[in-house]
């Protein structure tokens, strides 16, 4: 989809990477998490409760989207991420070292996410009664942009199927605010000292949230094997301040010394 509106601002000049309307109509960050890695014994059923439980919690807490299972296995099976696949089905997450890392950082960079999530679901060695059952989950989240981080968030719990209530807000508690909401510059007003963004009152945007503004860039980069990748990439420009909020969109104060480099179509994060 093209950007239609937005893409100019008021010197008329546009962004590398301009958003479309599917990402302009977006309420929510993008988060693909890798195969699953789980251990022998486990039946599907406790499988996908478990994997259920985590996906629904980030969903719910963090205001994310999942990107679905078929996307990120077929990126996954892609020849310049061969490399990545093996290391996954070796190590099954049981390390996280820097070759790993930089695959999967690359991978959610291909993917165009804002996160990229590891996980495994193991036997659990806690007895419950017989009537119930448990498993043990880690997950490890990585920020893909603003700068990547490789270990932004990481946990590890029991699932005990009848604590599942206290133990979504246990893991709700941790989640909740910890992934920024995601929006774009539509316009700028008074010589770019004010700019309206696309978040408002549907995002959960608060008055004086402070935001972060990127440029988008689009750059090759190259695998171990020398083959060439499309990446996104951010720089960052700057900063602003929410002073007024509406149904579907907000105005900030931008600060000085960004003033010159925003432009309508730009990234912006608020914490």
């Amino acid at each position: 989809m093209e950007f239609v509106s937005a893409g100019v601002d008021e010197m008329q000049e546009t962004v590398p990477v301009p958003p479309t309307l599917k990402e302009l109509h977006a309420q929510k960050s993008n988060i693909a998490f890798l195969p699953i890695q789980y251990s022998e014994g486990l039946t599907r059923y406790h499988r996908v409760l478990s994997h259920a439980f985590v996906m629904s919690v980030l969903e719910e807490y963090g205001d994310l989207e999942i990107i679905g299972e078929v996307f990120v296995q077929n990126n996954l099976e892609r020849t310049e991420f061969r490399e990545l696949k093996i290391l996954i089905e070796e190590e099954k997450f049981r390390r996280y070292d820097q070759p790993l890392v930089d695959g999967v950082i690359r991978l959610g960079k291909t993917l165009g996410v804002s996160y990229i999530g590891l996980m495994s679901v193991q036997t659990s060695p806690v007895r419950v009664s017989s009537n119930d059952w448990s498993t043990y989950i880690t997950f490890r989240i990585m920020r893909v942009e603003d700068p990547p981080d490789s270990s932004y968030m990481n946990h590890e719990f029991t699932f005990i199927f009848s604590e599942s209530n206290s133990l979504w807000e246990d893991l709700g508690t941790q989640i909740r605010g910890k992934f920024p909401l995601s929006g774009f510059i539509l316009e700028s007003r008074g010589g770019r000292s004010y700019a309206r963004i696309s978040l408002g009152r549907r995002n959960r945007v608060e008055m004086e949230q402070q935001c972060k503004i990127f440029r988008r860039i689009r750059k090759e980069s190259q695998d171990s094997q020398k083959n060439t990748l499309q990446v996104t990439d951010y720089d960052l420009l700057g900063k602003m301040q929410i002073f007024n909020i509406q149904e579907d969109f907000s105005w900030g104060r931008v600060e000085t010394e960004a003033r010159k480099k925003i432009l309508k179509g730009d990234a912006v994060r608020c914490y």
